[in-house]
């Protein structure tokens, strides 16, 4: 019984030293900006900072890779992002991509999850609103 002291010590000790991290920083889009008229295809160049772009699969602390959320919002953190028409994986650690986006106003948010695709949350995630124009020629849609 002398012994349950040190033994709850060493438990608790070890469960502080295997806590997570806590990395601070941001991602952003540098193209588009906020509020942009764009023509489609749209461009997009994603940056983050306080972590480094790794490819999924890649299970490093302070890794992840980027996801574009087409009007939809952050992902909690700990949710798996799924991979459809409007959540876009860049798995392989791509920073650009080009998107055929039909004439329209778009929230857009950019969303890092680690390489299971889980997410990091809204601190890891940064939506802008942009607007989709016909290109010169083509009609507007409604």
């Amino acid at each position: 019984m002398k012994k349950l002291p040190l033994v709850i010590a060493l438990v608790c000790a070890l469960a502080a030293g295997c806590k997570k991290k806590e990395y601070t920083g941001k991602v952003w889009f540098s193209e588009p900006s906020e509020k942009a008229e764009v023509t489609s295809p749209v461009k997009f160049v994603m940056q983050v900072e306080g972590m480094a772009v790794k490819p999924a699969g890649t299970m490093e602390e302070g890794t992840g890779h980027f996801h574009i959320l087409i009007n939809k919002e952050a992902i909690a953190e700990g949710q798996p992002i799924v991979n459809d028409e409007v959540h876009k994986h860049y798995g392989k650690g791509q920073t650009e991509d080009t998107i055929e986006l039909k004439p329209g106003d778009y929230r857009i948010t950019l969303q890092f999850a680690d390489g299971a695709h889980v997410s990091y949350g809204s601190k890891w995630a940064n939506t802008i609103s942009l607007k989709v124009k016909a290109a010169a020629g083509a009609p507007e849609e409604e």
